[in-house]
């Protein structure tokens, strides 16, 4: 990755990880449930990119990825 796209990726951490921590906490449980329900779906797939992706909105978000079954 370049700097340019690790820049852009540290900015997004810092913003959405600073934001989640303002939403109230009924939506946050939401948004938590449905992004973990969907990582452990992604890890089904045979798509690799599947899991790459919500596993980087879980980071960004400061969600924990929730350990595969």
């Amino acid at each position: 990755m370049n700097a340019f796209w690790g820049e852009i990726l540290t900015y997004a951490f810092k913003i959405f990880s600073g934001l989640i921590g303002n939403v109230t906490p009924a939506i946050k449980s939401e948004l938590n449930d449905l992004l973990t329900g969907l990582y452990l779906k992604a890890l089904k797939t045979p798509n690799v990119f599947d899991d790459f992706f919500i596993g980087m909105l879980l980071d960004i978000l400061a969600i924990p990825r929730p350990i595969p079954e």
